[in-house]
């Protein structure tokens, strides 16, 4: 008797936790946008940013060039980002996601969210 009551406040408590996880969620996150410029200039390896401007070339299949008025960075967008929206060189956007700092070869911006400004 002892021990299927001490299984039982286990369960329950096991169950009371995984309740609490799977509501927690964290809706932060960088605020402002900055600059391709700024960016480059005194990014942090695996910073959260978000840039303002134009995708105006496709590098590779997921690789493109990204630029605002102060520069050009590469960034690559999964096909699931895009979901099927339709962009173009004169099409504003607004880009959220990961500064990559690379030792060799250009620094990227893996992008996690993309958004036409309209």
């Amino acid at each position: 008797m002892r021990a299927s009551k001490s299984f039982i406040l286990a369960a329950a408590l096991c169950a009371a936790f995984a309740a609490a996880s799977a509501n927690a969620q964290f809706v932060g996150g960088p605020d402002k946008s900055t600059t391709v410029k700024a960016l480059l200039d005194n990014g942090r390896d695996d910073q959260l940013v978000v840039l303002e401007g134009y995708i105006v070339d496709q590098i590779k299949h997921e690789d493109y060039t990204f630029r605002d008025a102060t520069g050009q960075i590469e960034v690559e967008i999964d096909d699931e980002v895009f979901a099927g929206q339709r962009i173009d060189p004169k099409t504003k956007v607004r880009i959220e996601g990961e500064y990559e700092k690379e030792v060799v070869g250009p620094n990227t911006v893996d992008v996690h969210r993309l958004t036409i400004i309209r």
